[in-house]
């Protein structure tokens, strides 16, 4: 009898456990939070800029074609060989010095022949001197004398000048393109030189990129570490390129030093190369800044006392360097969102996890 008490007892535990667990399969376990439920909980993650108040300088960056102010090209007048190379390349010259030195048959027999009609012509010029002085002869044979000694020095200057090349300008050689033995053509390049007292740039900007810009604006050659201006804006654009030229105007790496200024901007300096040039488009000594990425489409997502975001429609004026102008819209000290943006919602929870409160 009490066996099968117990037996009873066991089996009827052993019912009710079963149905218990059946119970608590059938009831199923709680729903999963989604994403959205997560978020109003714990707040969408954001990261945050505060607006401050402070100066901004604005940068526009080219890259433009480096030349002198002033460059000529001594060219070839005859066929005949190079003979001589008086300069090397840096070296500075003067206007009327010689860079040049030619030879041949024709030319040195023009030489020659414009020599002796120079000495003729001064021995003529000698010999009627006394007899103007004593009035034996007429004015008239006396400026006719001058004018032939006028016209032989002329002639043989031209005909030295064939052979002789010189420099037009003051400045430096900054090309020779020619060795000595070479045997021209009448007309072609020999040597390049480049008056460095000033250099310029030449910019090729669009037209969206030239509406920035305006005369005098501050001007920085990069690698040459020189300051100057915007010198000249095309006012129509070239037909081929659709674009206008821009030129700044720097003082020269070597105005002031001596011949022989071998600084790193002054080598530097090569005309014909390819530098980088930055333009000042504007400046304001203080106004309202926020981060670029606080800002898209004249929206931005400022953090209220409540913890909630709150979207403010914002009026933009210049931009540069990672920052941009607010006109209006935001005031200073309040906190905008720099990432997490596009998940919000206006009077969404935010939680801040970077940036100056996080």
């Amino acid at each position: 009898m009490t066996k099968r008490f117990v037996f009873g007892a066991l089996s009827l535990g052993l019912v009710i456990l079963v149905a218990w667990r059946i119970v608590q399969a059938t009831r199923g376990a709680p729903p999963s939070p989604d994403v959205d439920d997560l978020r109003a909980q714990t707040g969408i993650p954001v990261e945050v800029a505060a607006a401050e108040e402070g100066p901004l300088v604005v940068w526009r960056e080219f890259t433009g074609v480096l030349r002198g102010i002033r460059e000529s090209t001594v060219r070839a007048k005859t066929g005949d060989e190079v003979v001589e190379i008086p300069v090397r390349v840096g070296q500075r010259v003067r206007a009327g010095e010689v860079v040049i030195r030619q030879s041949g048959r024709g030319s040195l027999a023009s030489v020659d022949q414009a020599e002796a009609a120079y000495q003729q012509a001064t021995r003529g010029v000698e010999r009627l001197r006394p007899l103007k002085d004593r009035g034996a002869i007429s004015d008239q044979d006396w400026d006719n004398a001058l004018t032939g000694l006028r016209v032989a020095e002329a002639n043989l200057e031209a005909a030295r000048r064939s052979v002789d090349l010189i420099s037009p300008i003051d400045g430096i050689v900054t090309d020779i393109q020619v060795t000595r033995g070479t045997i021209p053509e009448s007309g072609d390049p020999l040597v390049r030189v480049s008056d460095l007292a000033r250099v310029q740039v030449l910019l090729d900007v669009s037209p969206e990129q030239a509406r920035e810009l305006a005369l005098a604006q501050p001007a920085l050659l990069v690698a040459q570490r020189l300051e100057g201006r915007v010198t000249r804006i095309a006012l129509q654009a070239s037909a081929a390129s659709r674009l206008l030229e821009v030129e700044l105007t720097f003082p020269g790496p070597g105005a002031g030093s001596g011949a022989n200024d071998s600084s790193p901007a002054a080598e530097a300096a090569i005309p014909g190369t390819l530098v980088t040039a930055r333009v000042e488009v504007g400046r304001r000594a203080s106004t309202l800044l926020v981060p670029r990425a606080a800002v898209r489409e004249g929206i931005a997502w400022m953090v209220g006392t409540d913890g909630c975001a709150h979207r403010r429609e914002v009026t933009l004026g210049l931009a540069g360097d990672g920052l941009v102008e607010v006109l209006s819209g935001l005031a200073p000290g309040e906190q905008v969102v720099v990432a997490g943006a596009s998940l919000l919602s206006d009077g969404a929870r935010i939680r801040i996890v970077g940036g100056p409160s996080s």
